[in-house]
């Protein structure tokens, strides 16, 4: 058997040991503040969900669900001990913050006792309760709140919590697994130099690295981001290319800006994504039948590692006008699919898990699955997505992608509070509808992607004639002469929009022919490519796998 080998480091632990709990089959637990003050433990059986809560205060807990992050709309339960006696209660607020007790209650006090230093509350409740007040518990992210004071409520209600609350992104129903490794099992860092993050709105920064050489095949089996303390905002997502294996090794070590013309050519050679990380996630570990290879000669040897800094503070955005909703849809097309699969693995793929990643605008994500004219279960869905929580998705069962299967990332977005276009772009302010699958065994299929066509989203704001072929990138408009020697983007930004003509845009797009590419490790591509009639039953991708910021790997 391989010996284990750990490529990156672990992150310390922030949970705090809870020695209070009288129950001992919670299964999934996560410490909701930095300091270690409040500790939730749950489990969830059928349509029941319990909870406990540990936090160093003798007053009240507050505890709860919010659609936003916010108090404006939350679903909350209040307990404590006060005099010896425990008690719960069901609280909503509105859109104002103001605080109500539910008329329904729906949470159910289990159990409850203080020590010196703590209140301990265990309290369960149904994961759809039918109370318009409450929030449903979904397998999408939910984003909890919490709040604690060092007084019990009294009869005017509980007294405001000033700086004790906070919020966290979590999934209840399909949280992260656990982080154990093998005894003995090593690691080493993937670990940028020194970078000056500029002062401007994004920087992509890269660096080559080289994996360890190893005399046999290696799995990693757990990879974990490790950001210097004090950057976590700035760090939005970090990606794992690999390389061509005869790159010029001068290269080494050395950093330089992404996707800038003086990078060095080494970093051309960077095609296929091996590994992502995005902002609010944490590590990821590998199924035990599963694992990212090392010591092949067809596995990643040479690896370019890509952060994404990202200063928001800097920049405004630019989103459609009026537009509550916008829906965009990826596809890797049935042909990409059968081509790739008849050629690599006649038998089918199987999925494990899936990053599902937006910016700023994401409000909710799906991967959808068809085979024929027959739409399966989505591989991955989130309606509640968060921009803060981005992780993998491990599926509770695997997925069989067979050849001639359809896949669509479908993805909704909320610009109401823009007033120009939203482009697609590496900008947070811009926007990507990407699915990151990892799945087994290999196959020669690094990325599919698709966009909407030019000339009929030209056609909607009323083009009629530009100066070269519309597939030559960039290129200048001719008429009208309202939109005369614009380039594409101007154009748009000029048109007038409103909501109405908003919606007719997205309605439009969802139906034009798109452009798709089916690519091969490095460079290479399949036959499968140009413009395609969309199959019924648009810049995006699905693929398979970035300061003193690095990633921690887990390999055996």
């Amino acid at each position: 058997m391989p010996e284990p080998l750990l490529i990156a480091c672990l992150f310390a632990t922030l949970l705090v040991p809870n020695t209070f709990s009288r129950e001992t089959s919670y299964k999934h637990r996560a410490a909701l503040d930095a300091d270690g003050k409040y500790d939730v433990k749950w489990r969830f059986d059928g349509a029941t969900i319990s909870f406990e809560v540990a936090v160093a205060t003798r007053g009240y807990v507050g505890f709860g669900f919010s659609p936003s992050g916010a108090m404006a709309r939350s679903d909350l339960v209040i307990g404590g001990v006060s005099g010896g006696r425990p008690y719960l209660q069901d609280y909503f607020a509105d859109a104002s913050r103001m605080v109500h007790r539910d008329p329904q209650q729906s949470y159910r006090l289990e159990y409850a006792w203080e020590n010196d230093t703590h209140t301990v509350l265990g309290f369960s409740r149904d994961l759809l309760t039918c109370d318009p007040n409450d929030k449903d518990i979904t397998e999408s992210t939910v984003r909890v709140i919490w709040a604690y004071h060092s007084e019990d409520v009294g009869p005017l209600g509980p007294m405001y919590h000033g700086v004790n609350r906070g919020r966290k992104s979590v999934r209840l129903l399909n949280p992260a697994k656990g982080t154990a490794v093998p005894d003995g099992t090593r690691f080493f860092d993937l670990r940028n130099s020194q970078v000056p993050v500029p002062s401007k709105d994004t920087t992509y920064w890269c660096q080559l690295f080289r994996f360890p050489e190893v005399q046999k095949k290696h799995h990693v089996i757990r990879i974990e981001p490790l950001i210097q303390k004090g950057h976590e905002n700035l760090v939005h997502h970090i990606l794992l290319y690999q390389c061509d294996r005869d790159l010029d090794e001068d290269d080494l070590g050395t950093g330089h800006e992404c996707y800038h013309q003086n990078m060095p050519d080494s970093f051309q050679t960077c095609e296929t994504v091996v590994f992502a990380w995005a902002i609010g996630g944490e590590g990821f570990t590998y199924p035990p039948h599963a694992g990212l290879s090392i010591g092949t000669s067809i596995d990643p040897f040479f690896v370019l590692m890509e952060i994404h800094y990202d200063n928001p503070a800097l920049h405004q955005g630019r989103f459609l006008k009026n537009m509550t909703i916008f829906t965009f849809e990826c596809h890797c097309t049935q042909e990409c699919l059968q081509e790739s699969l008849d050629h690599e693995m006649p038998s089918g793929i199987r999925v494990f898990a899936v990053l599902l990643h937006a910016h700023l605008a994401g409000r909710a994500i799906r991967t959808r699955h068809f085979r024929g004219q027959k739409e399966l279960r989505p591989l991955a869905h989130d309606s509640e997505f968060d921009f803060n929580f981005q992780e993998f998705l491990a599926l509770s069962e695997e997925r069989l992608l067979l050849p001639g299967d359809h896949l669509i990332t479908e993805c909704k977005y909320n610009t109401k509070s823009r007033k120009q276009m939203t482009w697609g772009g590496l900008s947070t302010r811009d926007e990507m509808c990407l699915s990151y699958l990892l799945y087994y065994p290999r196959i020669n299929l690094a990325r599919c992607e698709s966009l909407p066509e030019i000339k009929g989203q030209l056609k909607f704001i009323g083009v009629k004639e530009i100066q070269m072929p519309v597939r030559s990138w960039p290129f200048v408009i001719k008429s009208p002469k309202r939109y005369n020697n614009l380039s594409f983007t101007e154009a748009m930004d000029k048109f007038r929009w409103s909501k109405k003509r908003g919606e007719a845009f997205n309605e439009v797009v969802l139906q034009l022919k798109m452009n798709v590419r089916c690519s091969k490790r490095g460079q290479e591509e399949w036959s499968v490519m140009g413009e395609m009639q969309k199959t019924h039953f648009v810049l995006c991708s699905v693929a398979v796998f970035h300061n003193d910021n690095h990633f921690t790997f887990t390999l055996i």
